[in-house]
């Protein structure tokens, strides 16, 4: 049985017990796209894994590795939306956890902690893989404890921050009014019955002046709608996770600088994945914007599901780049160069992919190239 045939017989296997939970079990709202996406993933973490086993040098093996593991944690995705539902029932809190510790915690802290460590490998190659998974955790480790902090510290942080206890305070006025028969209460009638507070550093220091006391009034009330009250609740962690996804892109902006300045030694296809996880980052960045931006969960929800579809064409591209990576490095050829670029990269052509043969051959000179796309022939001495 040849490899991409035990992919997808081991992508089938995870992937198939949570299309069964959709059609068998109680869950939460999702959208087929988000699914679609979800297993996508899946099935590029598996192909991952499969080049950590083939991989023929240690330091490819780790660097595909943490994408393994970054990409198999989608399995949650799948997962995330029969939390609260078919599972802890019980708890309230228990899709609140699992979303703040799981799909915006761990997932994203991995996005980060893979991408970094693929730049640490190529900047500092140098060093050991331990000092390098030491350096690569620091940075992000670092990063995520900052913007994070207060979701370890506290579970229920979400529900103790300025915008929910103005929500709270607005939501039991407009109730009172509604049962006195102002069933459509204006930011006026509420702002004769309620002075929100002025916040600093999430501590009350005071009552809003007028003016500010109704726009804030005006601002709440689009949330008692619905299901848009979450919006607001999710709002901070939510943009924590834009921070982390700014992060991971200027690691990688860093990354392709270094190789444009230095062109140090990358296994092939290496530095294609690596750029397809810029628009990865950016969608992502997009889809939260969007959640602390808008005030309509259903518009949202819709715009993130149609969202979705340009990560599933991202995400095809992402595992065609690593189904080819698998097939190079189990091949002679492929297997050859890998150990050469660890023990004589210095002395190997860099290897050109078709994505860089193509480039050169229809937008630039063929004769001014060779080896890898940017590596310019040195002029030969004249006789």
């Amino acid at each position: 049985m040849n490899h991409f045939r035990k992919i997808a017989l081991v992508s089938f296997a995870l992937s198939l017990p949570g299309v069964i939970g959709f059609l068998f079990f109680d869950h939460a709202a999702t959208s087929v796209p988000i699914q679609i996406a979800n297993i996508v993933f899946i099935v590029i973490g598996v192909v991952a894994f499969f080049i950590f086993l083939r991989e023929p040098t240690v330091r490819g093996k780790m660097i595909f590795l943490n994408f393994a593991v970054f990409f198999l944690a989608s399995l949650t995705g799948l997962l995330f939306p029969f939390i609260g539902k078919s599972f802890f029932s019980d708890n309230p809190f228990a899709g609140l956890y699992f979303d703040q510790y799981i799909m915006r915690g761990m997932v994203v802290f991995l996005l980060a902690f893979t991408v970094l460590y693929a730049v640490v490998d190529s900047v500092f190659s140098q060093f050991t893989i331990l000092r390098k998974y030491i350096v690569t955790f620091i940075i992000v480790g670092g990063v995520f404890s900052y913007y994070y902090h207060p979701f370890f510290t506290d579970p229920r942080y979400l529900y103790k921050t300025p915008e929910i206890e103005d929500f709270r305070s607005v939501d039991r006025v407009v109730n009172d009014l509604k049962m006195e028969g102002n069933v459509n209460p204006t930011p006026s009638d509420i702002a004769e019955r309620v002075t929100l507070n002025a916040w600093n550093a999430n501590k009350p220091v005071g009552s809003l002046f007028r003016e500010d006391n109704l726009a804030r009034i005006a601002f709440i009330l689009p949330y008692l709608n619905g299901n848009n009250y979450t919006m607001l609740l999710l709002k901070p962690l939510y943009k924590n996770v834009i921070f982390i996804d700014v992060l991971a892109i200027m690691f990688i902006i860093v990354f392709f600088g270094y190789q444009y300045k230095k062109d140090p030694p990358q296994g092939a296809y290496t530095e294609k994945i690596l750029f397809l996880f810029l628009p990865l980052c950016s969608l992502d960045i997009l889809h939260y914007l969007a959640y602390v931006s808008l005030q309509n969960y259903d518009v949202y929800f819709e715009l993130y599901s149609i969202g979705q579809y340009l990560i599933i064409v991202n995400s095809l591209f992402l595992l065609i780049f690593f189904s080819l990576r698998l097939s190079f490095i189990t091949s002679v050829k492929g297997e050859f160069y890998e150990r050469e670029l660890v023990l004589d990269s210095e002395h190997i052509s860099r290897w050109r992919d078709g994505i860089d043969s193509l480039i050169v051959r229809h937008f630039l000179n063929p004769k001014t190239f060779h080896g890898r796309l940017f590596t310019p022939r040195e002029s030969k001495p004249r006789a």
